[in-house]
């Protein structure tokens, strides 16, 4: 009887390690790639793929962004945002923020942005390019309080410490 209490206990704990040390390989692939933080980056120049979550009422808003990058300097940002509704006023007051902020950016170059509107959803599509744009017009509509230029350069580095902090999660395509 001794016997085969100790052949199931064997099982049971063999079962437990087994099933521990793959929750730990799952944590391990589902965190692989993950960039927190410039120093994440494994690569001098490339793409990182960026998504953030939020809840609004009535409504399910995106965010999505790709940055190319080189060292520690954003090269072009295309951001997708935007909110998805079946109530047609959160969609107008989305539409019409939207719309209001791309007023402020007609005439600089190399900052492109369209809204989008569909019968359920509002889509802010935004590419600025860092390497051709005019740094001083866009600080000068901007502001450099909080803002991710540093020595007239776009700083990846700034841009993840300021996107982490509301969810965004980013890594290398």
């Amino acid at each position: 009887m001794k016997k085969i209490s100790l052949i199931i206990l064997f099982i049971v704990l063999s079962l437990f390690l087994t099933a521990c040390e793959n929750n730990d390989e799952v944590k391990e692939k589902t965190n692989e790639g993950k960039i927190d933080s410039i120093d994440d980056v494994t690569s001098t120049k490339g793409t990182l793929v960026c998504t953030r979550s939020a809840s609004a009422d009535n409504a399910e808003p995106f965010f999505n962004y790709t940055i190319d990058y080189k060292d520690d300097e954003i090269l072009k940002l295309h951001s997708i945002e935007g909110i998805t509704s079946e109530d047609s006023s959160v969609l107008d007051e989305y539409e019409e923020a939207y719309k209001k902020i791309n007023s402020y950016y007609v005439g600089l170059k190399y900052y492109d942005t369209n809204v989008y509107r569909t019968n359920n959803s509002v889509t802010w599509d935004t590419t600025i390019n860092y390497e051709k744009i005019d740094i001083g017009a866009l600080l000068d509509l901007e502001g450099e309080e909080d803002n991710i230029i540093e020595n007239g350069k776009a700083k990846l580095s700034t841009w993840l410490e300021l996107s982490k902090k509301v969810g965004t999660t980013c890594s290398e395509k």
